[in-house]
């Protein structure tokens, strides 16, 4: 790579790692992960930084990439591994006493439900509602029709009220 494609490489980082960092966490809810994926993101696009054809802006290429490696990480982490967030919870009310662990408790509880979408529902909440993308760019970066975007964002938010509700509900009742 010659200096001036090295150097405006050097720029797009420092623009975009922190915006591809946020989508890398808020996939896969782990700082050292999303860390690797921000890391194995550039990477990638620094060995192909020549072939950009320029066709969309370069944060939905970026956007698109690191989506990749999020789905990958959670194809893997599915097979892999468990949440015990409810005794996670327990432990903390131990440790910390019930008014503190309130807000924590919300939180685990709107994490859990965002994990339980698939991972392209969960892209297209992220893009939308953390990263404020249109629904236009969503489509680009997921590769599927603004139609799609906009019935699959509803139908997310849909499924989070219900999921959050019905949590509660239970909740109430033990």
């Amino acid at each position: 790579m010659d200096s001036k494609r090295e150097h405006e490489f050097n720029a797009c980082y420092r623009t975009y790692a922190p915006r591809i960092y946020g989508l890398a966490y808020r996939m896969v809810n782990n700082h050292h992960d999303a860390l690797d994926i921000v890391q194995e993101s550039f990477m990638k696009a620094y060995k192909n930084w020549e072939k950009f054809r320029g066709d969309a802006a370069i944060s939905t290429w970026l956007f698109r990439i690191t989506l990749n490696y999020s789905y990958d990480y959670l194809r893997k982490r599915q097979k892999e591994k468990t949440f015990e967030i409810k005794r996670d919870i327990e432990d903390a009310k131990k440790y910390f006493g019930e008014s503190k662990i309130i807000k924590e408790d919300v939180l685990k509880i709107v994490s859990l439900a965002i994990e339980q979408l698939t991972p392209k529902q969960k892209a297209i909440f992220v893009l939308k509602t953390y990263d404020g993308l249109k629904y236009q760019e969503i489509a680009r970066i997921t590769h599927s029709r603004i139609g799609t975007v906009k019935a699959t964002y509803f139908q997310v938010v849909q499924k989070l009220r219900k999921n959050l509700f019905l949590k509660e509900v239970m909740k109430n009742e033990l």
